[in-house]
């Protein structure tokens, strides 16, 4: 399998990064945690495991958020018997990461784009992530319960976070019922090494709405004539108010009639897609929402069945390029990622060009 030639565009640099005496070549990305090196935080986590874990008795691997790769590729290469899963919110990283996969001629490698766990199932000897601090305490918080839940008997998650939260880490895990079996201060990072707890199983979460985690709150909006209830999710934008891009969108489809097959390329919050489905209801055959971000397309979704929308009429295609949709719409609303470096006018183009109905 060759790579996507769409993959070029967002390659923003090369590096060659060592494990245990193998050799990896990774391409970086703009667009992506740490594009100019491998982390210091990651650097730090796989020393670790160098030191403190033994390999060869590792069966399966998960590295979720995995960005470009790094963590679960330096693993599989030195222990190649391991089965790897990846799993990132961002298809670009999903897509990264097998494309670095292939460069270094590693196999046996699946990947899954989703939020923290979704489409996860199983257990896993070891489960390995750099986690995202912005991504706020509840999110954190339910990823650590997750991990001691996907765990086999004795499996083991070793995971890196920033200083600042890594007492707030430390008591989570205690209160959860973790046993921290190792850690290792850095100057700007923290790791922890630790297993479900025994006789005191792991608090996993087991709430029927995935988005739970990651909830802000409900806040109003007004869109055009229309005033609605927008239930908004942390790490992503307009979460309170509208953005130049979505207000500037809303002025240009003040006269339109938009109906048929409609696609939204990067929802956000989901601001747009609800305004969509709000004024002009069944005229709309078909809503598609698509893009990179796994939270932001769930969110949408969520949103527009809140407020009344026929799920059967609802697809989401998390993808990393819109040049990748299938199908033809009569109608596009795209809101471009306006990555640094990156030429997404010319991508951008091609793919509305055979998105759009002839």
């Amino acid at each position: 399998m060759t790579d996507t030639p769409f993959l070029s565009h967002f390659i923003n640099k090369q590096v060659t990064f060592r494990f245990m005496r193998q050799e990896l070549r990774l391409a970086l990305s703009q667009s992506l945690f740490s594009s100019f090196d491998v982390d210091v935080g990651t650097r730090l986590l796989l020393k670790t495991i160098a030191k403190e874990v033994d390999l060869q008795a590792v069966q399966s691997a998960l590295d979720v958020g995995c960005g470009v790769g790094t963590l679960g590729l330096a693993v599989k290469k030195a222990a190649p018997h391991i089965a790897l899963t990846v799993q990132d919110r961002d298809a670009l990283a999903v897509a990264f990461t097998q494309m670095n996969a292939r460069r270094n001629k590693i196999g046996g490698v699946t990947a899954v784009a989703g939020l923290a766990f979704q489409y996860i199932s199983g257990s896993f000897d070891l489960i390995l992530s750099n986690l995202p601090g912005k991504a706020g305490q509840p999110v954190l918080r339910h990823m650590l319960a997750q991990m001691a839940g996907q765990l086999t008997e004795r499996g083991l998650a070793a995971i890196v976070i920033v200083n600042p939260l890594a007492d707030w880490l430390a008591n989570t895990l205690q209160q959860q019922g973790s046993v921290i079996t190792f850690t290792e201060r850095g100057k700007g990072h923290t790791v922890f090494h630790f297993r479900g707890g025994e006789g005191q199983p792991p608090i996993v979460e087991q709430e029927a709405d995935l988005l739970h985690p990651y909830m802000r709150g409900q806040f109003p909006f007004k869109m055009g004539k229309q005033t609605f209830t927008l239930r908004t999710v942390y790490n992503l934008p307009e979460f309170d108010t509208l953005g130049h891009q979505t207000t500037l969108a809303l002025s240009l489809l003040k006269n339109e009639q938009v109906s048929g097959r409609v696609l939204v390329w990067n929802p956000g919050q989901g601001h747009m897609p609800l305004y969509l489905h709000r004024q002009f209801g069944q005229k709309i055959e078909h809503m598609t929402l698509a893009g990179r971000d796994a939270l932001s397309l769930e969110n949408g979704r969520a949103n527009l069945i809140v407020h009344g929308a026929n799920p059967a009429q609802l697809t989401l295609h998390h993808i990393p390029t819109i040049q990748d949709l299938p199908g033809s719409y009569d109608w596009v609303i795209a809101f471009p990622e306006a990555d640094p470096g990156v030429p997404w006018e010319d991508y951008l183009w091609a793919g509305l060009s055979t998105a759009v109905s002839k």
